[in-house]
C-alpha cells in the first residue's frame, strides 16, 4: 500500500466507525492494559473465550483466523446484512482506516496519554489534530519535544505556518513548558504562562541563560543595566521554574518492563520474533456459531450474538494487528541497525522514523505509535524501540552518524580533560572536529546536558 499523504490520512478521522474507535482504545492501551481488557471482555462476552497460557510454556496468539472465515461463511449462508466494519488486511480499505488507529498508540498512563487527553479540548482541524498528535508523539518523559522540526516544514504535506500554530497550541498545555524543544524555551513557555512576557527575568532567560547557568551574576547585571541585588532576584526566579516539567505528570509507580520483542543470534543471523507469552489464545465460541445457523434461534438472540461476535473478533484482529506491525517494525530496525549489533554504540546509524515507515508501506506516525513504550531484548541488553532512531549528526569530512556516536566521543573527551583546566564549550567544538564531529556549541551543550555533565564552570576542580 503506498504511503498516503498526512491530510488524506487525516480526513478519515471523521470516518471512524464506533468498531474502529474500539479498535484504536485496543491499540493504545500498554501491554498490562490491555491483559487488563481481555479479562473484563472475556466475563462480559460469551463469545469470546481464551486459553490462558502456561508459566513456562510458548504460546502463539490466535488471530481467529479460520473463526473469522467460518463466521463470514455463516453470515452469507444465512443471508443476513453484516454491516460491521472489517479489516481484511494490508491494501484494504479498512486497513487504511486502522492505519490511523494505529497511529494514536501512545506510552499508556503517561505523559503523553494525558497530553492526548488534553487534545481532545482544543479547537483543531482533522489535519491540525494529526499534526498535534505527531509532536505529543515525539515528547519525551521530561516533556521536551525530541523532533527535528526543520525536516517536517520542508515537506510539502506540512504547512509551515500551520506546523507552527498547532506547535503553539501543544505548548499552552499543561503543564507549563512542555512541548519545549530546549531549555531556554522551556523556561521562557513557563514565564509567559505566568503572565511575564517581556519582563526583567524573560529578558534575562532569553538573552543571558548561558551566563546565569555560569553564575556570572555581575556580567548580567552590567549587560542588563541593572543592580546586582536585582540580578541576584531575578536569578532566583528562575531557579523557581521547573526545567523538567514533563516529570509533573509522570507516572509514580515502577511497573516491570515486559518486551514485546527478542533478538537473537542463531548461526550468526539476527533472528526476530514476538514475545507471545503475555497474550491468551483467543478464539470464537462455536456454540454461539452453532446458534446463529439454527433456524429456531429467535431473532432478538442472533441480533445480541452478532453484537457480541463482532466485539470478539475486532479484538482478535486488533491484537494480531498490533503483535504484527511491531514485530514488522522490530524486524526493519534489526536490519538497518545491525551495525549496532556488531559493533556497540558506534555502529548506530542516523534513522528516522519515516524511513521505516516508507520500506514498511505505512505511514510514519504509525511507525511512532507503535514502538512507542515498547521494548526488545535483544543480545545487548533490554532497549527501547525508540533507542534505534537517531537523528544524523554531520561529520567534518561530511558523512553522516548518530548523535549517540557524538555523545560517546563527547563523554570520552571530558573523562580525558584536566580537572583543573576543563575544557569550555567552545573548545570542545574544536575537539570534536578533531574527531570528526561538526556540531555546534549549543549541540554540545545540549549533549551535555543529556549526560548529565556539567558546565566548564561547575566541574572545575580548585
Amino acid at each position: 500500500m503506498a504511503e498516503m499523504g498526512f491530510s488524506q490520512e487525516m480526513k478519515m478521522q471523521q470516518a471512524l466507525s464506533p468498531q474502529l474507535y474500539q479498535s484504536m482504545e485496543i491499540l493504545q492501551m500498554s501491554l498490562m492494559d490491555l491483559q487488563q481488557l481481555v479479562k473484563q471482555e472475556l466475563s462480559a462476552n460469551p463469545t469470546l473465550e481464551a486459553q490462558q497460557p502456561e508459566a513456562d510454556a510458548q504460546i502463539e496468539v490466535e488471530t481467529g483466523t479460520q473463526d473469522a472465515e467460518q463466521f463470514d461463511a455463516e453470515m452469507v449462508a444465512l443471508g443476513d446484512d453484516w454491516s460491521g466494519e472489517r479489516s481484511s488486511g494490508l491494501g484494504s480499505d479498512a486497513e487504511e482506516k486502522h492505519q490511523f488507529l494505529m497511529e494514536s498508540l501512545s506510552e499508556g498512563a503517561s505523559l503523553q496519554e494525558q497530553l492526548l487527553e488534553q487534545l481532545m479540548m482544543v479547537d483543531l482541524d482533522a489535519q491540525e489534530r494529526g499534526i498535534a498528535e505527531l509532536l505529543i508523539g515525539n515528547i519525551d518523559d521530561e516533556g521536551y519535544l525530541q523532533l527535528d522540526l526543520e525536516e517536517m516544514m520542508e515537506r510539502p504535506d506540512f504547512p509551515v505556518e500551520m506546523f507552527e500554530r498547532v506547535l503553539r497550541s501543544v505548548q499552552g498545555m499543561d503543564p507549563a513548558g512542555v512541548g519545549a524543544r530546549d531549555l531556554r524555551e522551556c523556561l521562557l513557555l513557563q514565564l509567559e504562562r505566568a503572565g511575564e512576557t517581556g519582563g526583567e527575568a524573560y529578558a534575562l532567560v532569553h538573552d543571558h541563560l548561558d551566563l546565569l547557568g555560569r553564575n556570572r551574576l555581575e556580567e548580567m547585571a552590567g549587560l542588563m543595566e541593572l543592580p546586582l541585588e536585582r540580578i541576584t532576584v531575578l536569578a532566583e526566579r528562575v531557579v523557581q521554574l521547573d526545567p523538567k516539567p514533563g516529570l509533573q505528570l509522570s507516572v509514580d509507580a515502577v511497573e516491570m518492563v515486559t518486551p514485546e520483542i527478542f533478538v537473537e543470534e542463531v548461526e550468526g543471523e539476527l533472528r526476530v520474533r514476538s514475545n507471545r507469552k503475555p497474550y491468551p489464545r483467543l478464539f470464537l465460541n462455536p456454540r454461539y456459531l452453532e446458534l446463529l445457523k439454527d433456524k429456531g434461534t429467535p431473532a432478538e438472540t442472533k441480533a445480541y450474538i452478532r453484537e457480541k461476535l463482532a466485539k470478539s473478533r475486532l479484538m482478535i484482529q486488533s491484537i494480531d494487528q498490533r503483535i504484527s506491525m511491531i514485530e514488522q517494525i522490530a524486524g526493519e530496525l534489526v536490519t538497518i541497525q545491525r551495525g549496532f549489533f556488531e559493533q556497540g554504540v558506534e555502529g548506530l546509524r542516523p534513522l528516522n522514523m519515516r524511513t521505516v515507515a516508507e520500506r514498511l508501506e505505512v505511514h510514519e506516525t504509525t511507525v511512532s505509535r507503535a514502538v512507542a513504550g515498547k521494548y526488545m531484548e535483544t543480545p545487548r541488553g533490554l532497549l527501547a524501540m525508540k533507542y534505534f532512531f537517531k537523528p544524523g549528526v554531520r561529520t567534518v569530512s561530511g558523512e553522516l552518524v548518530s548523535n549517540e556516536h557524538a555523545k560517546t566521543v563527547l563523554a570520552d573527551i571530558i573523562a580525558q580533560e584536566d580537572r583543573k583546566k576543563p575544557y569550555s564549550d567552545a573548545r570542545l567544538v574544536a575537539l570534536l572536529k578533531e574527531r570528526d564531529i561538526n556540531i555546534s556549541r549549543r549541540t554540545v551543550a545540549k549533549y551535555r546536558d543529556q549526560l548529565k555533565i556539567l558546565s566548564s564552570h561547575l566541574r572545575r576542580v580548585r
